[in-house]
């Protein structure tokens, strides 16, 4: 079990996630409604404020090794900024269907403290939260979105799991990776209307790191 702090951008999303869920439950109940809990994603279009990205897109579903070759630009170490405190992560394509995502403890880049894979399944691209997963809903030379799996119940040892999870719900959020001109790109979370709030987003500004010296 590990005893550190998770700080990177896959921690941030599960965060959000439960935050979501809390929220969701608790409303849900004191109109006795039983629902079952949700994770990450509306639909893939970015929040207002986010520019949609340019470039051939592919479906959720029939993603193939040369589309995941157009995302080489996440790999690398990042330093990423917009919380309460930077974090660092190191990004890198294990193979042609593998994104490693390694977080590390601090700036030295000393320690990791975590590792999630981003892994091509069946045309799937995505990852494991718990008993959820997240997949890629469009992936382009600029940018990676990502909702929940319609439908995921995550295999157990024992041949047994949880039932199976409901995705594409208008109330969930999602999130995507976004490439800047300059070099940087961004983590962004989406969350759409409800309640009579606005749609909203959440941006983390991953920079390269250590920073280059001119």
């Amino acid at each position: 079990m590990l005893t550190h702090p998770f700080t990177g951008i896959v921690f941030r999303i599960i965060f959000f996630v439960l935050w979501a869920l809390i929220s969701i439950g608790c409303a849900d109940t004191s109109n006795n409604n039983v629902l079952v809990a949700r994770n990450t994603a509306n639909s893939a279009a970015p929040a207002a404020s986010t520019p949609a990205p340019t470039g051939s897109s592919s479906s959720k579903g029939k993603f193939t090794p040369a589309d995941l070759a157009k995302l080489k630009w996440l790999e690398g170490t990042w330093k990423g900024t917009g919380g309460e405190k930077p974090f660092f992560e190191r990004y890198r394509f294990e193979n042609d269907s593998t994104l490693v995502v390694e977080t590390f403890a601090d700036e030295s880049l000393a320690k990791i403290v975590d590792t999630t894979r981003f892994e091509l399944k069946d045309g799937e691209f995505g990852h494991d939260m718990g008993v959820r997963r997240a997949v890629a809903s469009s992936i382009t030379e600029n940018a990676v979105q990502f909702v929940p799996a319609p439908t995921y119940t995550r295999p157990a040892a024992n041949g047994s799991g949880p039932p199976p999870q409901p995705g594409g719900d208008q109330n969930q959020n999602s999130f995507r990776f976004e490439r800047q001109s300059d070099g940087t790109w961004n983590a962004i979370l989406q969350w759409p209307a409800r309640d009579g709030k606005p749609e909203s987003s959440k941006v983390y500004k991953m920079e390269p790191w250590p920073r280059k010296i001119s």
